[in-house]
């Protein structure tokens, strides 16, 4: 009864293998087209799990489409009779599909610097490919369309790996030189300079993705090189000084990034240009010539029913797949820079990322712990980072960008030095001296904002780690302290902190609980400022758990807003008397800091030390990290850092 099972299951293995599997390459390649734009755009939970599904069926297709010309070449050597002529002709539509969608060629910047490896995958799928078509030689009847779509398969093969080459470090380092901007996109005359730019920037919003194009080259020199000259950083940053609007230059640089994801992650360097016109042509034509050449002959096949319909929806699935490619395409900012000087605004305020920023505080990461003995077999069994991811993501929340809110405090705190830079003639010095005086001035905002209090001493012996996690404490404890009663500072100095319109607390809250998440969830981002932050986080919440237990929160209240509330009185209520000078735990600074902040009104102020210690981050994480986030959902860590660039205070500037 087994064999006849075994057997039963062999027939309809080789019967059906490369059917089901050039079916499934073809709903791959459906999947990746329609929802690779997604992950430059969704940055919650949601959006994670939608980047994670677009990974894995990102690194299924290539396998199974490969996996499937395995098939049919093995089924040639075996038994040629088997590999009919229309599974031949199946073959280059496997070629079609290894070339992927326009919308995603890298998944990561990683992939385009294996184009190499690429380059020797395509000549082995095409070698296999026409080996088959030969052996299959001369009694094949579909040679005809099988030509037209071996045609059309290696032209998209090999634009997806020139987008790889296009796009490797090694290419952009070489071919980008500080005269080039903009990719060489035909500019019009009236956006050729400046100050023309200025005076149209209210009237177009053509003319804010025309200054994205003019400022697009330098950020690509940015990430590859020192290669921007003082009197390109000068001419940079005088322009966006210029701006006054906060939003216009959110604008922009969210275009920059945009055009900057199309560059790594798409096809769009190679097809956007006339040559690439030309061979999305010829692929087209192709296709619509084997679908015409196949129905006007397929009664002359001996096909079975089955078999026609699959390969007319290979045919017609291959051809509408390049048809959406040409209207993603279209809408692009990449192409909508190239050819419409003028266009609707509707085109242009689509999302180009998230807008999501994420948030993670202390307080809640140390109430809701899984037990220790789950925790101490995850160390056993070496997968103890796996469940802190696990345990990170259970309390992270997301909160909506505001523009007019974060984004504008922000712009404002960065610009007011500008100004020093410009008097002390930044033209004539170099990037290191320029982020010298950005950290000298960083500084002093921070010291003269404690030099009041009687823990001055206290903050200047810590390093930057220790400082985040410090002030990320006491911002917690003095939001919890505020929640707990009706009004802390009173009702005149409340309205004294939202001056110009701005909720500093809210703000305060927000970079608190994202520096956070940075360096719980994405210490990758911030490796250029960590000093031992591990065992810096491994001891507070070893010291807070024998002086705050979990257990003695707990009891007092299921609701975690209760138990967060618990703990940040537990926290405030600690004195010095008890602090182990062993231990690298900051919990009695943040105590000490809290203490001091409440005497006040701290937000105004305190929003401002968070907005230079999120700077000095941005500006220490290495560049290709940056370069990384736009495919990612985003992160308001690279917008600062970007915009620290255009304003001259970037590390990535030659001296020459």
């Amino acid at each position: 009864m087994s064999s006849y099972v075994i057997e039963k299951a062999k027939k309809l293995w080789a019967t059906w293998n490369v059917r089901v599997f050039i079916i499934v390459s073809l709903l791959v390649q459906v999947f990746l087209i329609l929802s690779a734009p997604l992950r430059k755009t969704r940055g919650k939970i949601m959006g994670k799990c939608v980047y994670l599904l677009i990974w894995a069926v990102y690194l299924f297709a290539d396998w199974v489409a490969g996996f499937a010309i395995g098939l049919i070449v093995s089924k040639q050597i075996k038994s040629p009779t088997e590999s009919s002529d229309i599974q031949v002709f199946w073959a280059p539509f496997l070629l079609l599909h290894l070339g992927g969608p326009d919308t995603i060629t890298a998944f990561s910047l990683e992939d385009n610097e294996f184009w190499v490896r690429h380059l020797l995958e395509l000549l082995l799928q095409v070698a296999s490919t026409a080996y088959v078509f030969v052996k299959s030689l001369p009694e094949n009847k579909l040679w005809l369309p099988t030509i037209l779509v071996f045609v059309a398969g290696i032209i998209k093969y090999v634009e997806r790996n020139r987008a790889f080459y296009l796009a490797s470090f090694d290419h952009l380092g070489h071919g980008w030189l500080p005269s080039e901007c903009g990719d060489g996109l035909p500019v019009p005359v009236e956006f050729r300079t400046m100050d023309k730019l200025m005076q149209k920037f209210e009237k177009s919003i053509g003319s804010v993705l025309w200054t994205a194009i003019h400022f697009f080259g330098t950020i690509k020199m940015t990430i590859v090189g020192p290669f921007l000259s003082p009197d390109q950083r000068f001419d940079i940053s005088k322009t966006f000084i210029q701006f006054k609007n906060s939003s216009h230059v959110l604008q922009v640089m969210e275009i920059e990034l945009s055009l900057l994801y199309e560059v790594f992650h798409t096809k769009l360097p190679v097809v956007g240009c006339m040559i690439g016109y030309v061979f999305r042509f010829i692929t087209m034509s192709c296709i619509l010539g084997a679908l015409l050449s196949f129905s006007l002959f397929k009664k002359h096949y001996e096909l079975g029913q089955f078999d026609i319909w699959l390969t007319y929806g290979l045919l017609i699935g291959a051809w509408l797949l390049e048809f959406i490619s040409i209207i993603l395409l279209s809408f692009s900012d990449w192409i909508l820079g190239a050819h419409f000087r003028s266009m609707e605004s509707r085109f242009f305020n689509k999302r180009k990322w998230s807008r999501a920023v994420s948030q993670l505080n202390f307080i809640t990461y140390y109430v809701k712990d899984y037990p220790s003995l789950l925790k101490n077999i995850a160390d056993l069994l070496g997968i103890g980072v796996l469940f802190e991811t696990i345990k990170g993501i259970l309390c992270l929340s997301f909160k909506d960008f505001e523009e007019h809110q974060e984004w504008s405090f922000i712009y404002e705190e960065v610009e007011k030095l500008s100004p020093f830079l410009m008097a002390n003639d930044v033209s004539q010095s170099t990037g290191h001296e320029a982020s010298q005086a950005w950290r000298s001035n960083s500084k002093q905002a921070l010291m003269s904002f404690s030099n009041h209090m009687d823990i001055t001493s206290i903050l200047e012996e810590l390093d930057y780690t220790k400082s985040v996690l410090t002030w990320h404490i006491a911002t917690e404890i003095c939001w919890q302290l505020e929640l707990d009663q009706t009004s802390l500072y009173g009702t005149e100095e409340d309205q004294t902190s939202t001056s110009n319109s701005f909720n500093h607390k809210e703000i305060c809250k927000l970079l608190s609980n994202y520096m956070f998440y940075l360096l719980i969830m994405r210490p990758h981002m911030v490796t250029g400022v960590l000093v031992n932050w591990k065992i810096v986080l491994e001891d507070t919440l070893a010291e807070i758990e024998s002086l705050v237990p979990r257990s003695s929160i707990s009891s007092k209240g299921k609701d975690v807003k209760n138990q967060i509330s618990e703990a940040s009185r537990g926290i405030i209520e600690l004195t010095a008397n008890v602090r182990n000078p062993r231990t690298n735990s900051v919990l009695f600074a943040a105590s000490a800091l809290a203490k001091e902040l409440k005497k006040s009104n701290p937000w105004k102020s305190m929003s401002k030390v968070w907005v230079h210690l999120m700077c000095f981050a941005a500006i220490n994480c290495r560049r290709q990290v940056h370069a990384q986030q736009p495919g990612k959902g985003g992160e308001l860590l690279t917008f600062v850092w970007l915009l620290m660039n255009h304003l001259g205070f970037g590390t990535q500037f030659s001296s020459h």
